[in-house]
Parts: structure tokens; C-alpha cells; sequence
């Protein structure tokens, strides 16, 4: 006995690594329709730096506001949104191979009590959330010159990624954004260049309800803008391209009920079939 007290502080000085480390570990879900989530290297600049795959196990190294700062099996260090990614248990992986098992055993015994098999399936979310600052990538939809626009001029936009959280698309790809001209100057004498900048305001859901957006101006510095890069001509007037890229971020933490977005997807579906269907 005088052994085995002896030896007990060791083994749990053991052990206690590896639960830490397993409970640091998460798995990427599914926010793309390609079955993918983005890793970003900054969470000021957001630019890509990696594509990650649904159910890829990561670590987690820290959370920062709404993201994750993850490091991937292949030493690719990052940050993803926390809708992104599924914490991972030590205990949840232990119980993983005995689920497996029941389930063949299971399969392999038709007259089991369905029944009781059915109560064990959890009941769907009522609810999803969309976190403050998760990224929507929007695209211009005109084009826009410093010589003709005015501030507070109405700007459209228009969604080029799905936003999916909880495996329902909250965010559909071409769904209609709103913004406004915020900064508007012709070009002037003395070799003067116009100036021009617009932002975002909202946009509308996959069960078209509109919730705010926001994005900040041209006058930011570059760590800190998510809008539009504007090119700078000395001596001419600006022109934003149709089509041209901005970035808005989720104002607030949106609670949403998660039957209406499987009602709209579902809608979406059958519109698309009957629509295949025709000769």
C-alpha cells in the first residue's frame, strides 16, 4: 500500500497532459456549401490563409472575441470562426468506439425495442447563432465614380458565400445586401484625385428576415479596415467597379429560430427540382 501511495502522484502527473491536451482539441465544422471553413491569418485583415475540411481535428491554442485561434496537424496557425469549430472531450472520445458498438449491435438485432433507440436521438436545435463579427463577403452591385456619386447615396450589394452555422445555411450566396456612399469628392484643379467610399448596412437572411451590417471607412488604417481597397490616381476621379468585394462583419450576437432557415432551405430545394424538372 505504502507503493502504491507513492506511485499515485506520478501517474497523475502523467495523466493530466494528456486530458488538457485533449480537451484543447476541436473539429472543423461545415459553414461552406464545398464542405469547408476558411483560416484566416489576422483577425484584423482576415485574409485567407488556408482552407480547412470539414471534420479536420485541430488544436486550440485561444478564443478572441468570436474566433478561434487554432493550429492544424500541419503546423498552419490561424484563427476561424467560433461557429466553425466543435470543442472536442476526452471523455467524448472514449465514448465514441461503445457508441460505434452498440450501433453495429443494434443492426444486428431487427426485434431490439426501437422505441427505446429513438428516445436516444437528441431533439434538433430550436435555435441557432449567428455570432457578432462573423464575416460576410459582399460584391458591388453597379459601379459607382467619384464624379457622380453623392454621400448617402443607397448602394446595393450582393452575398457571394453562404453563411452556415449549425449545418443550416443562415447567409444564402446572391442574397441582397444594402449600403450607403459615405465619402464622395470629384476630382479637382491642382492635380487633386477625387475621393470615394461606400460601406455596408445590411442584408437579408435565408428566411428574409434583414439584420444590421457593418464595416468601416477607408479613412482606417489597414489593420483595422474591412471594406474596400480604393485605388488611388492622382489628379482623376475614382471609380468603384461593379463587382468589386467589401467585407461586413454580424453587428450583434443574433439568436435565430432554427426551423425557419430548414423551412427556407427546404423551400429552396423544391423550387430548384421543379425547376430541373421542366422540359
Amino acid at each position: 500500500m505504502k507503493l502504491n501511495a507513492k506511485m499515485l502522484p506520478i501517474f497523475l502527473s502523467l495523466l493530466m497532459p494528456m486530458v488538457c491536451n485533449a480537451q484543447k482539441l476541436g473539429q472543423v465544422a461545415c459553414t461552406k456549401q464545398d464542405g469547408s471553413t476558411d483560416l484566416y491569418s489576422s483577425v484584423a485583415t482576415m485574409e485567407i490563409r488556408a482552407t480547412l475540411k470539414c471534420g479536420q481535428q485541430v488544436q486550440i491554442l485561444e478564443r478572441y472575441d468570436n474566433f478561434i485561434h487554432v493550429r492544424t496537424d500541419k503546423g498552419e496557425d490561424g484563427f476561424v470562426a467560433f461557429n466553425a469549430i466543435t470543442f472536442l472531450k476526452a471523455a467524448a472520445a472514449t465514448k465514441a468506439p461503445a457508441a460505434h458498438g452498440k450501433q453495429k449491435h443494434a443492426a444486428s438485432a431487427p426485434n431490439s425495442d426501437n422505441s427505446a433507440h429513438a428516445a436516444e436521438v437528441p431533439a434538433p436545435p430550436r435555435e441557432v447563432v449567428l455570432p457578432r463579427q462573423t464575416p460576410v463577403h459582399l460584391k458591388l452591385g453597379r459601379t459607382l465614380s467619384s464624379a457622380t456619386a453623392r454621400v448617402g447615396e443607397e448602394v446595393n450589394f450582393e452575398v457571394t458565400q453562404d453563411v452556415i452555422v449549425g449545418g443550416l445555411t443562415v447567409i444564402s450566396k446572391g442574397a441582397p445586401g444594402v449600403g450607403a456612399v459615405t465619402e464622395a469628392e470629384p476630382k479637382k484643379r491642382m492635380g487633386k484625385a477625387g475621393k470615394l467610399n461606400v460601406s455596408v448596412t445590411s442584408v437579408v437572411l435565408a428566411n428574409n428576415e434583414k439584420i444590421v451590417l457593418r464595416s468601416f471607412g477607408i479613412e482606417q488604417s489597414v489593420e483595422q479596415k474591412s471594406g474596400m481597397t480604393l485605388p488611388l490616381v492622382r489628379g482623376k476621379d475614382v471609380t468603384l467597379a461593379k463587382d468589386t468585394e467589401i467585407i461586413g462583419y454580424v453587428d450583434s450576437d443574433l439568436h435565430l429560430k432554427a426551423a425557419s432557415f430548414a423551412a427556407a432551405h427546404s423551400a429552396t430545394q423544391a423550387l430548384s427540382q421543379s425547376n430541373a424538372a421542366k422540359p
